[in-house]
């Protein structure tokens, strides 16, 4: 009944001394996974080691006392090893199943490790005498709970609780094997050998504390260096100019999010405004095309980051480099889309400024297929504002990419308009035809001076696909040296996008829409 009690107060999470800090472990739901599978693994090695032991004893007996193997393999001390091996790889194997309750885990903690060690004195309680069986309890006893306390991420006051239990019985076995022992009454006192274990369990609970303690700081310590308010960095999977960007997940809403934080060489006043005008800028588009954005804030030591949607799918870039060009009305469908986000953002006096493959995912959203997030505003602009703004925006003096640069760009970047966003998804609907981008050269140089000088060679000489007259004159529209050639802007491409009437079902769009992932 007591067992029961301690164990609901560590279940329940209430504010007990002990209690406390083993309910953490097992409540919060990433900790409480990883102890699951640590304590699988602790179990698992226990159980093997205790087979392994089992099996090169029969074979050891089946060598050298033939005669009496089955007679040695039905003692009680041999069948009770043989049960204790299975018994712990399938306590093992439970743990590595589905997430059991925070009750079951300190249970299989508190209760398993214990009966490991007492199932070792009964086992060598059934043992032979003579063999100083009792002194050889302190080398297992030792390892199990230095294993115990350096696999499983627990505080150090429930390491000391659970090895404090298990231990507890070493001594007592220990006094039973010499009291039977007649070695013991011909030397020393028997009541020297519960001393002794009884030291040396001491030692292995205060070692284990000790191990325990160091582990789990240091796993804290990890915790702290990647939480970002209520959020966790798991892994890094992307970088850019002003930042790097890490999937996070948020601690209570454990939805997908990914992290951009500030690079740390971008920590001069301009960077950082730069950086929060780009999430300010960013979080006032509503359109369902554009990446969303979930929160923005810094840490302790000043690391400014913004939280977005993660995205599970594929950049344009990636697309095209693994299948190669794509046909005609699957692109129109992405434009379409790519120009709707771009449109929203004209007509608040914004632009990209850096749109390109990379910059365009397809993802799938409630059941719709190839769905486009337009993201990294990271060098956007507002139009029609002040000097001081022009000067934050031309930190790099030319921004964007090269290959989707258009001429006005090079020659006057600080009197750009939508017109370059409508030259760059020129530059994308080209690549996505073609599997080319427009202009290419040896360096940047040269691809400058085939964006100023060069005419654009037509979509459908270096297209494998056959592509409708219509949507190729909208793309070397886009693609015009002149801004005055071009779309007006996403609402004039969409409108002459749309013009083109293809047919999904005649392409062959709907067979390759599909989700990439």
């Amino acid at each position: 009944m007591a067992r029961k009690k301690l164990l609901h107060t560590i279940d329940s999470g209430s504010d007990g001394a002990v209690a406390t800090p083993a309910a953490r472990v097992f409540t919060d739901t990433e900790d409480h996974e990883l102890v699951q599978r640590r304590l699988g693994t602790v179990y698992g090695i226990l159980g093997t080691a205790v087979l392994v032991m089992y099996f090169a004893g029969a074979l050891l007996t089946l060598l050298w006392w033939k005669g009496h193997f089955w007679e040695l393999h039905l003692h009680p001390a041999k069948i009770f090893h043989l049960i204790l091996g299975i018994i712990l790889l399938l306590v093992a194997k439970h743990c590595f199943g589905p997430l059991r309750s925070p009750f079951m885990l300190s249970t299989f903690d508190l209760i398993g490790f214990a009966k490991v060690i007492l199932a070792t004195g009964i086992i060598l309680n059934f043992a032979p005498k003579g063999l100083r069986l009792e002194i050889m309890t302190v080398p297992p006893m030792l390892l199990v709970c230095m294993l115990r306390a350096a696999l499983v991420p627990s505080p150090p006051r429930w390491t000391l609780l659970v090895t404090a239990v298990g231990v507890s019985s070493v001594p007592i076995s220990s006094w039973l094997i010499a009291r039977s022992d007649p070695y013991w009454a011909e030397t020393l006192p028997r009541e020297s050998v519960p001393l002794m274990t009884a030291t040396w369990s001491i030692i292995a609970v205060l070692a284990s504390y000790r191990v325990s303690g160091v582990v789990y700081g240091l796993r804290a310590e990890v915790k702290r260096a990647t939480r970002l308010g209520q959020y966790t960095l798991e892994e890094k999977i992307g970088e850019g100019g002003m930042g790097v960007v890490y999937r996070a997940k948020h601690s209570l809403l454990r939805r997908p999010t990914a992290i951009k934080l500030l690079a740390k060489d971008r920590t001069g006043a301009t960077d950082i405004r730069r950086f929060a005008r780009e999430v300010q800028l960013t979080s006032s588009l509503t359109h369902p095309n554009t990446i969303a954005i979930y929160d923005f804030g810094h840490t302790r030591d000043g690391v400014f980051y913004y939280a977005m949607e993660h995205l599970d799918g594929v950049s344009l870039h990636d697309l095209v480099e693994k299948e190669g060009p794509q046909p005609p009305a699957r692109v129109v469908h992405i434009l379409v889309q790519i120009a709707g986000a771009l449109a929203e953002a004209h007509s608040v006096g914004m632009i990209h400024r850096d749109v390109k493959p990379a910059n365009v995912f397809l993802c799938e959203r409630g059941g719709m297929k190839d769905f486009v997030k337009v993201l990294d505003f990271g060098l956007v602009k507002e139009m029609n504002r002040g000097e001081t703004d022009n000067v934050m925006s031309r930190t790099d003096a030319i921004a964007g990419t090269p290959h989707y640069m258009a001429p006005e760009s090079i020659t006057t970047p600080s009197e750009v308009d939508a017109k370059v966003d409508i030259y760059a998804l020129g530059g994308v609907a080209y690549f996505l035809l073609t599997g080319t981008t427009p202009f290419d050269g040896n360096n940047l140089v040269e691809i400058c001076s085939h964006h100023l000088h060069s005419p654009v060679e037509r979509p459908s000489v270096r297209a494998k696909v056959d592509i409708p007259r219509a949507l190729e004159d909208v793309v070397v529209a886009c693609l015009a040296k002149s801004p005055k050639d071009r779309p007006a802007d996403g609402k004039d491409l969409i409108a002459r996008l749309e013009a083109c009437q293809l047919d999904p079902k005649k392409t062959g769009a709907k067979e390759t829409a599909h989700s990439l992932s």
